[in-house]
């Protein structure tokens, strides 16, 4: 990104696209929206994941395997609510 004008900034990027200064802000704002969406639903999925494998290792006796699949599952909760927490404090 380069600034091409100092009043009012504007910027371009490599590709060419023009910006304002105030038009940038709100991109990035949508980009960092956008990246809090996509982490939290890999994180959660990776959680029912987990629980699943949980599950399934409950089911096939193997009681080590459905402990480490359950703590697992319990850390990837725990990073989502803490990504939430995050985003609904900004």
């Amino acid at each position: 990104m380069s600034q091409i004008r100092r009043s009012p900034l504007r910027f371009r990027c490599q590709v060419g696209h023009g910006y304002t200064a105030e038009a940038l802000a709100h991109e990035h704002e949508g980009s960092i929206d956008e990246a809090f969406r996509i982490a939290l639903r890999v994180i959660v999925e990776r959680a029912v994941l987990m629980e699943k494998m949980a599950h399934d290792a409950l089911q096939a006796g193997r009681t080590a395997a459905e402990a480490i699949f359950k703590d697992r599952a319990q850390e990837y909760r725990h990073s989502a609510a803490v990504l939430m927490d995050a985003a609904l404090k900004r």
